[in-house]
């Protein structure tokens, strides 16, 4: 049988960037395909990218720890370290189990086992975002050099703008490949600047895949409201939001899901913070979870799949899109704030989300997505 490679952000300490790439293997062994994910890994990337052995996200985390009184400095960096290797070890380990990998490979060496696969399908994830586009890794600009199919699976552009710089060499390769879709309008905009071409928009792998059997995280037996913050502070503090999340939903413990590569510190409004969960142990945390706030993409997406009552956010220029496209897509733009005062003016906080409703939207957008997948692959 031909073998499918994937090549995503599969390799990062981030929940959603690792589930979404085994979501997408998984859907397409289900569809009875033999795949690997592309064992991709730039030479550039370390795990301890953002928190940087010496770097300010340390800082943080040390000044952090000064505040618990924690005054002996070898003590702190033998917390920090403790916690940085244990999320990174547990991430490694799920990818060896869940993940089929192929060799690892970097920039060099890519190019060795491209023609292993039949084809290769780019996505999901942010991979054409700015940062992305000098690079022809994530869109298969390699010349002449593989001769199988070239297509993309819901990848995301981050802003639809291009440079005219980028623009003929983008041309060039998307131009190339066999089959287009992305996640959202801002990409399916991006994909027309470049090629001047309508491509369909599918829905992100996490939606496409069940996730039955997870390990159960800890200390979920009561009910929480779960936290799950990756940018900047909401407009208004965290310390508001919480307290009228927890005046509609009650005086219950609020956990903090924290992970390296982002917003690596002690959350002041949390009761608990939890820094090695394992993407199972994480999925289980939103399962269970009694309410949501987040601004995380897959942070929505899994408090839609599981039918949480939730609070999204977005204060960043970079993070605008992908929320103002989930609030359209699915009808949930009431539940995605930017600011404190509209939570009381949307009054999110006193009408469910209609899950009945965002089901329907969903199983249409996963049966359209199925046959995108199988058109491409086998014509």
């Amino acid at each position: 049988m031909d073998k499918i490679g994937i090549l995503t952000f599969h390799y990062s300490n981030n929940y959603g960037g690792v589930l979404q790439a085994i979501a997408l293997q998984n859907t397409l062994i289900e569809l009875g395909y033999d795949v690997e994910v592309i064992n991709y890994i730039p030479q550039n990337y370390k795990p301890y990218n953002i928190i940087g052995n010496l770097g300010i996200r340390k800082n943080i985390f040390l000044n952090k720890l000064n505040n618990l009184n924690i005054f002996n400095m070898s003590k702190k960096i033998k917390i920090m370290n403790k916690y940085c290797d244990s999320i990174i070890n547990k991430f490694n380990i799920y990818r060896e189990k869940n993940m089929c990998l192929s060799e690892q490979v970097d920039e060099d060496s890519l190019l060795s086992i491209l023609n292993n696969y039949s084809a290769i399908i780019v996505g999901s994830d942010q991979v054409w975002n700015p940062s992305q586009r000098k690079s022809p890794i994530y869109f298969l600009d390699f010349v002449d050099k593989y001769k199988g199919k070239k297509i993309s699976y819901a990848p995301d552009s981050t802003i639809k703008d291009v440079n005219n710089e980028d623009l003929s060499r983008l041309n060039k390769a998307l131009s190339e490949f066999n089959y287009i879709s992305v996640r959202n309008d801002h990409s399916n905009e991006f994909v027309k600047t470049v090629i001047n071409k309508e491509v369909e928009i599918v829905a992100d792998p996490t939606l496409l895949y069940d996730f039955e059997n997870v390990e159960k995280a800890r200390d979920e037996e009561h009910e929480y409201i779960l936290t799950y913050v990756l940018g900047k502070e909401i407009n208004g503090s965290h310390n508001k939001a919480i307290e009228k999340i927890r005046n509609k939903y009650g005086n219950i413990p609020v956990y903090s899901i924290k992970i390296p590569t982002m917003n690596f510190e002690f959350s002041h409004f949390a009761d608990k913070v939890f820094y090695d969960l394992n993407p199972d142990e994480w999925i289980s945390m939103f399962r269970n979870a009694k309410f949501i706030y987040t601004d995380s993409f897959h942070g929505v997406l899994f408090s839609l799949k599981y039918h949480k009552p939730f609070l999204a956010y977005y204060t960043e220029k970079l993070r605008a899109t992908r929320f103002i496209d989930l609030g359209k897509r699915y009808g949930i733009d009431k539940y995605i704030v930017q600011n404190i005062s509209d939570i009381d003016d949307n009054k999110l906080l006193d009408i469910l989300p209609d899950f009945n409703t965002i089901d329907k939207i969903i199983d249409l957008q996963k049966e359209s997505s199925l046959k995108f997948l199988s058109k491409a692959l086998s014509e």
